[in-house]
């Protein structure tokens, strides 16, 4: 299995609050359904204050979810289906290593 993030972005006030809700519930049915298969998830979510050194994306990155993948496409797979996405969310999928492995 490979490493990967899903790097959640939402533009402030582009949700409203019954949809977070709703949101909210359809994320829990989804991350249920996930672990039930096997698959290991493991979820930040970043803080509102923030502060940008150097250039700002549009959108803020608003959560991290880690999950273990057999390749880029099966981590786009997991990516699509997340219920995020029909609420606004765009999410950027990146495998990852750690800066220590390297060594």
């Amino acid at each position: 299995m490979n490493q990967y993030v899903l790097i959640f972005r939402q533009r402030p006030g582009q949700i409203s609050e019954a949809d977070l809700a709703e949101r909210g519930k359809l994320v829990t049915a989804w991350a249920q359904k996930e672990m039930a298969a096997g698959r290991q998830l493991d979820p930040r979510i970043l803080d509102s204050e923030r502060e940008v050194v150097g250039e700002a994306e549009e959108a803020a990155p608003t959560a991290l979810l880690f999950i273990d993948a057999k390749d880029m496409a099966e981590a786009v797979s997991v990516a699509k289906a997340h219920p995020g996405v029909k609420f606004g969310a765009s999410v950027e999928v990146r495998a990852w290593t750690s800066p220590l492995a390297a060594k």
